[in-house]
């Protein structure tokens, strides 16, 4: 059943059973590892139960509000992954064609060896290697190793790189892959190479293609590529974790970076929000693309496109942001629950959602029609093992 997710704006609904869920969050706050916090579950009813506690940032102690503004880090790749996916629904491309055919620079891929050397790779990079993170690129944040040194002396530092989204397809462009696209799961600045495949494909710039062809038509209109000045007191602080409340802020509400436009938008990272606009994303995906995306793309974008059906694990990811991933596929930019069994998440087969570097998350349980999100500001998120708790209370409340 689809929904009007924009008239629950104003709603706050709250329903018994998730008494583990409010002690989770709560706890946290309490024992000052978060500063402030938002967490939600909604269904086709409506939002189910809604939790908020602490603060946007404790130097002004303004309290946390449902409209506070996140930055969501990595929860911008599944954004992104629909931008693509629109564009493939349209017939600019399938996800096997070459990414050479709109970026050449990508025509002549090499391989780095282990003693340091080349070779050519025996496998064109596609675009759907860029949406499952299996192309051989690499994020320094998240590894290091050679290809990482050759990164951060090109100045290719995921979303704080310098430069335009040109200039960036370029410098990757002129470096070699880890591994042979294909063969294993690494992530990556992907999304941000997807991104200049969106401006080339689409005939616009890739902000603008966000703004015009998925913010406006939902009604996401606090979700950019910075806080425009008139939002700005709704904007919130990162702190560094491990904290017991007493850690500054690693990135000021009102001294950040967000506060004007990147000198790229980046499609891995670069993206805020507030918890409506993405529970409104979210529950496009889950009432099969409203009108963006075909129903049967949706099931395409959240099915496992690992090789053969194998789990993350298969694929060299032991451990990866502070958890283990036995039982998890990757579909078009988010992880899928393959085998729940092996994932112990306390869900179903067909969960697929993802996380941001500050600590946020979100997935869609589809056996239940649910959608979760947790919206909070810490770095790094490993620093609590958060994520697999809040699932595991998602579903003790959905199954009372």
């Amino acid at each position: 059943m689809s929904h009007d997710w924009a008239a629950l704006r104003e709603a706050e609904l709250t329903e018994p059973g998730f008494q583990s869920f409010d002690r989770l969050l709560a706890g946290h706050v309490r024992d000052g590892k978060l500063a402030g916090v938002i967490g939600c579950v909604a269904d086709d009813s409506g939002v189910r139960h809604l939790f908020m506690d602490g603060v946007k940032d404790r130097e002004s102690g303004r309290p946390m509000t449902r409209d506070t503004i996140f930055r969501i880090y990595s929860m911008t790749k599944p954004v992104t992954g629909v931008a693509v996916m629109m564009l493939r629904d349209e017939g600019r491309f399938e996800l096997d064609t070459p990414v050479s055919d709109f970026l050449p620079a990508f025509r002549d891929l090499k391989v780095l060896q282990p003693d340091g050397t080349t070779r050519p790779a025996k496998t064109p990079m596609t675009i759907r290697h860029l949406l499952t993170h299996t192309a051989g690129l690499t994020l320094p944040l998240s590894y290091d190793g050679p290809l990482a040194d050759m990164y951060r002396n090109a100045g290719l530092e995921g979303m704080r790189s310098s430069g335009s989204l040109t200039d960036i397809a370029d410098r990757l462009a002129a470096l070699p892959v880890d591994f042979e696209p294909g063969t294993r799961w690494q992530y990556s600045m992907a999304q941000d190479l997807l991104g200049r495949i969106v401006e080339v494909a689409g005939g616009q710039r890739f902000d603008r293609f966000l703004e015009e062809r998925i913010f406006r038509p939902l009604g996401m209109t606090d979700t950019g590529f910075h806080v425009p000045a008139p939002k700005k007191d709704r904007f919130c602080s990162v702190y560094p974790a491990p904290d017991d409340g007493t850690n500054a802020p690693i990135d000021r509400w009102d001294d950040s970076r967000f506060l004007a436009p990147p000198d790229f938008p980046s499609g891995g990272g670069g993206l805020v929000s507030t918890l409506d606009d993405y529970l409104v994303f979210a529950r496009m995906l889950m009432d099969g693309g409203r009108g963006l995306l075909a129903a049967e793309t949706v099931a395409e974008m959240t099915r496992n496109h690992l090789p053969g059906g194998c789990d993350m694990a298969a694929m060299g990811v032991e451990e990866f942001s502070g958890d283990r991933w036995e039982g998890f596929g990757f579909g078009l930019t988010m992880s899928v629950v393959a085998d729940p069994v092996k994932a112990s998440t306390g869900g179903p087969a067909g969960e697929y959602g993802w996380s941001g570097a500050a600590g946020t998350f979100f997935f869609n349980a589809p056996e239940h029609r649910a959608t979760a999100v947790l919206l909070t500001q810490y770095m790094p998120s490993k620093a609590y093992p958060l994520r697999r708790p809040f699932r595991e209370a998602v579903y003790e409340g959905l199954a009372r």
